[in-house]
């Protein structure tokens, strides 16, 4: 052994309880020798080894060692360079190791092939309560195959798969699972592509299912249609108590669905709704409902498109409402408009823009010659960036040497789409905390953007500092 791999071989072999081992220099070579401990150790129930450079022989290694090993309870071997040989391995030790609780394998090099190994483990495994895949490539055959094998598996109780490529084929596998599995309490989906269809496969899902109690399925594609699906499952599923759908698509006609499930449901505490196309019409209906809910606690409707009128009708239940203890709802973006005919955006173009947003008008009271940018088109960007759906040749990037890389999106807006020209600018919408409405949708201030310009946006330092709230980038 080198004296690095001696180092970590102690470490592990003499430690007990929780250990955390992530760095940047640990490789396979040292995967080996932490795993040769692991087999004699008795005493540590715990292991984190994150953000490392291990790949499928140091899975191997550890893999090895979970077979004899009797007590590690927990095992996060997320951001590593994990691919399916690894994953491959680990499976064959699952369905020998009789201690382990919770695997993390999220963001690693994980496919298919890696995904079904996972699943013939489930079948076999006994143990095992909690599950995670996310940021992985399984697709949808992996997740066909994994809840296959949760039909017949009865101890998992939490699945995570978010930031994975499932789309709606993918959820309507989830879905049939979800219709006859008996165990699992907690399932996050987030950002994995599913819209309209998936979400309704889901939902006729929850009809029937008695044990999901927690469902993420923020930073997906699902719309009013997918709302409307959801909030019919709501009225007669008596089990889900927190629902994720923050970051998504819908708008008042799919709040207004909600809203009206909110009045017969019962069991749902806690909703989260920001980032989506909600305005004063769905926040009223949402409020009225809450006049006669008695069991929502936490509501989340931040960065919404709601004005003073939706406002007032949230202020006026909130003199009803006795339950309701946490809720959100600053930070509302003004609906953004551009002109969509096939030419370039003129000067007047823009300044009729910076009207509309900076006025604060609805919708309806826009010129025909300015209508709303539909969905397939303006992809709306919340929370701080993390995500930049729709534009091309984007990547992660130091903004300087005080902010890691991770809290930084660098963007170059693309001269084209799909070979045609750009015919539509795009608007930035940046607001300084300090002189910032109490209702930001009503009085943003606006920033323009042009195609081929380089965009660094970062995190604030504190609540004082300029916050990025939304990017709109509009395409014909």
């Amino acid at each position: 052994m080198t004296e690095r791999q001696r180092e970590l071989y102690d470490k592990v072999k003499n430690a007990s309880g929780n250990l955390i081992l992530g760095d940047h220099q640990t490789g396979d070579d040292e995967a080996k020798a932490i795993a040769e401990a692991l087999k004699v150790n008795k005493t540590v129930t715990w292991l984190i080894l994150w953000a490392t450079q291990i790949g499928h022989v140091g899975a191997q290694a550890i893999a090895e060692a979970l077979k004899v090993n009797r007590t590690l309870k927990e095992l996060h071997l997320h951001t590593n360079q994990i691919g399916d040989a690894g994953a491959q391995a680990i499976a064959e030790a699952l369905e020998v190791n009789t201690a382990l609780r919770r695997l993390d394998l999220g963001c690693n090099q994980i496919g298919k092939a890696g995904a079904r190994a996972i699943a013939e483990a489930l079948k076999a495994n006994t143990t095992l309560t909690s599950l995670d895949l996310w940021e992985s490539q399984i697709g949808d055959a992996g997740v066909q195959a994994i809840f296959e094998a949760l039909k017949e598996n009865a101890t998992v109780t939490k699945l995570g798969l978010s930031d994975s490529q499932i789309g709606d084929a993918g959820a309507h596998a989830i879905a049939e699972a979800l219709k006859v599995n008996k165990t699992l309490s907690c399932l996050k989906l987030c950002a994995c592509q599913i819209g309209d269809a998936g979400a309704h496969a889901i939902a006729e899902a929850l009809r029937v299912n008695k044990t999901v109690t927690t469902l993420y399925l923020h930073e997906n594609q699902i719309g009013d249609a997918g709302a409307r699906a959801i909030a019919e499952a709501l009225r007669v599923n008596t089990t889900l108590t927190q629902l994720y759908l923050h970051m998504n698509q819908i708008g008042d006609v799919g709040a207004q669905a909600i809203a009206e499930a909110l009045k017969l449901n019962t069991m749902v505490n806690e909703l989260f709704l920001s980032g989506n196309q909600i305005g004063d019409i769905g926040v009223h209906a949402i409020a009225e409902a809450l006049k006669v809910n008695t069991t929502v606690t936490e509501l989340d409707l931040r960065y919404n498109c709601i004005g003073n009128v939706g406002l007032q009708a949230f202020d006026e239940m909130c003199q009803v409402n006795r339950t309701l203890s946490n809720f959100w709802i600053d930070g509302q973006i003004n609906p953004l408009a551009f002109s969509l005919l096939p030419r370039l955006a003129t000067a007047e173009d823009l300044h009729n823009v910076f009207h509309l947003l900076s006025s604060g008008l609805a919708l309806e009271d826009q010129p025909t010659s300015l209508p709303a940018l539909p969905n397939e088109i303006a992809e709306l960007i919340m929370d701080e960036a993390h995500y930049w759906q729709g534009v091309q040749q984007s990547k992660r990037s130091e903004f300087d040497d005080e902010f890691p890389a991770y809290l930084i999106l660098k963007v170059t807006l693309p001269q084209c789409v799909n070979g045609n020209s750009i015919r539509i600018k795009a608007i930035q919408v940046l607001r300084d905390w300090r002189k910032r409405p109490d209702n930001t949708a009503n009085d943003p201030i606006i920033r323009q953007m042009r195609a081929g310009w380089q965009v660094q946006v970062r995190t604030s330092k504190s609540s004082r500092d300029e916050l990025f709230e939304s990017l709109y980038v509009g395409f014909v």
